[in-house]
Parts: structure tokens; sequence; C-alpha cells
């Protein structure tokens, strides 16, 4: 077999099969990339230490769900926004918008302290 016909039989990589350019001089590549070549040989070190290359690891993980506050959590909640508007937790510029969001849980408290006697802020 000539130089040409045996350079032309190197078309593939023998790791991923992507098609391989082979240069005119210089050592037949068996491989398409650096990583390729790498990875085949931890694949032949693994094979020659009678060891598998690739370990399978399974974990559970567990991702917490937000769950709405139940009436119990409110004056929690509610305590925890107090301090945080003291200690200054919570900017200036975020102060309207708390404001906007706390108008209609203020007049909801507001209609239902005048059917039931709880107290009334104001």
């Amino acid at each position: 077999m000539d130089g040409s016909r045996r350079r032309a039989a190197a078309t593939n990589c023998g790791w991923c099969g992507r098609p391989i350019t082979p240069r005119s001089r210089g050592p037949i590549p068996k491989w398409c990339s650096a990583t390729c070549r790498h990875r085949a040989w931890e694949q032949a070190r693994a094979a020659a230490s009678s060891r598998s290359a690739v370990e399978v690891v399974e974990r559970r993980v567990e991702v917490r769900v937000p769950i709405a506050p139940t009436r119990r959590d409110w004056p929690r909640l509610l305590d925890q926004l107090a301090d945080q508007l003291n200690d200054g937790r919570v900017y200036d510029r975020d102060v309207p918008g708390l404001a906007r969001a706390l108008e209609p849980v203020l007049q909801a408290y507001r209609q239902r302290a005048h059917r039931t006697g709880a107290p009334d802020l104001r």
C-alpha cells in the first residue's frame, strides 16, 4: 500500500467516528482532536487496569417548592416584614411598591374587622 492510499484510509476518528482530514506529511492521525485522543487513552488505561472508565453515580436531589402561607404563617411573616423595614433591609425604592401591595390587604382587613369586631387599624 503506497503512502497516499494509506493516508486516505484513515478518514474516521477512532473515538467519535467523525471525519479526519489527513495531512500530507507526518504521522497518520487516529483521532480528530486532542479531546478524542485523551478519551481513548483514558478508556485504554481503564481497560488495562480492569476498571470501568466511567462510574455512574446516582444521587437524589431535593428541590424545595415554596408553598403558599397558611393563616398561621401570616403573623410571623408580617413580623419579619416589619423587622426588615425597621432594619433597612427593604430598599427605599421598594417601599412604594410595597405600599401598593399592602393597600388591598389593609382594605380587606378593615372590611373583615368591621364585621367581626376585630380592632380597626387606622
